[in-house]
């Protein structure tokens, strides 16, 4: 099978949980993402799209007006969103279910189970981030909980993403305060107090359920920044999805298109078992001196870090001519 050249995400979520803002600072942008359909024909940026998703269903000049709930049946899960800012991200879009939706429901089942099943590796959906936002009444509603409940996924790894924490965050922070905690405490202890509040009271309505996700990441904060993985809360996103995989070439596609993540690479490298192995050996020798690492040490170490060296068969002949210990030489000097 190929290898893939694009990390396939479907990031399921209400219209206000933030999911546009994650995508946004993943990708390093304030831009609109690029739409396409099934068939890979561009269509335009998002909000154009739907325009013509709308036009299609009520007819161009219609007076009929779709409600909300009819507009988020049609759903768009087959459109692919593309921010130009990085193009090693395919994003798929999913609204948030409603109690009784079933038909919503089973749409998503079958565009994962597609998805997965799908020989073409280009083609397979790789990762699923659902989105809850924590700043209302109802942070899990029974229809998500009948997702966990009734949909398996396979191999395709959920994260659950719990977004705009900062809510629950400054409640906590009431709390200890009216408990007796200093100002300064209080504040400082607060988000892990919300973390360990929240990890007792809603978690479990979706942990307990026959298919929990692999997975849980807090999101604070969001609007302060969008440079790439600059925002602690994204990395973490991007770091817990890594650990999910279950297939190395899937792990190497995602530090490749992660773009500017360093502290990722290094946590690829050093649990792809390289390293560890390279020391067994030379324990098992006896040599606890100078190691020269050889090509296939030099490119199994540096194929977790795509944008600071790229490894290909030109690095073969520059091993042969100079040594491995000098083609580090301008790794090092970068």
């Amino acid at each position: 099978m190929k290898r893939p050249t694009q990390f396939r995400v479907l990031i399921i979520g209400r219209a206000n949980a933030g999911k546009t803002t994650i995508l946004r600072a993943l990708c390093g942008t304030n831009e609109e993402p690029e739409v396409y359909d099934r068939k890979g024909h561009k269509i335009g940026a998002l909000r154009a799209a739907a325009h013509s998703i709308r036009d299609t269903i009520t007819g161009r000049g219609s007076s009929a007006i779709l409600s909300p709930s009819s507009m988020r049946g049609l759903h768009k899960i087959d459109y692919s969103l593309i921010f130009p800012s990085n193009r090693g991200y395919i994003f798929h879009d999913s609204r948030g279910f409603e109690s009784g939706a079933t038909d919503e429901l089973e749409l998503v089942r079958a565009f994962i189970q597609t998805r997965a099943a799908s020989n073409d590796m280009d083609e397979q959906l790789h990762a699923i981030w659902y989105c809850f936002p924590t700043d209302g009444n109802r942070v899990i509603t029974a229809a998500e909980q009948e997702f966990f409940g009734k949909i398996d996924t396979g191999r395709v790894p959920v994260i659950a993403v719990f977004t705009k924490f900062d809510a629950l965050d400054s409640a906590a922070f009431q709390i200890l305060e009216a408990s007796g905690c200093p100002f300064e405490e209080a504040k400082q202890g607060a988000p892990a107090h919300a973390e360990e509040i929240f990890k007792s009271t809603h978690l479990p309505l979706i942990q307990n359920q026959p298919h929990p996700p692999k997975d849980v990441v807090y999101l604070r904060n969001m609007q302060k920044n969008i440079l790439p993985h600059s925002h602690k809360g994204v990395s973490e996103l991007i770091e817990k999805t890594f650990t999910s995989l279950d297939d190395d070439a899937l792990k190497s596609l995602l530090v490749f298109v992660q773009q500017s993540n360093i502290k990722l690479c290094i946590k690829a490298a050093v649990e792809s078992g390289t390293i560890t192995n390279a020391a067994k050996a030379l324990a098992k020798q006896g040599q606890f001196g100078f190691f020269e690492p050889d090509i296939n040490f030099l490119g199994e170490i540096l194929k977790w870090f795509p944008y600071i060296w790229t490894v290909s068969g030109d690095v073969t002949a520059l091993s042969s001519a100079y040594g491995a210990s000098e083609i580090l030489r301008p790794l090092h000097e970068k």
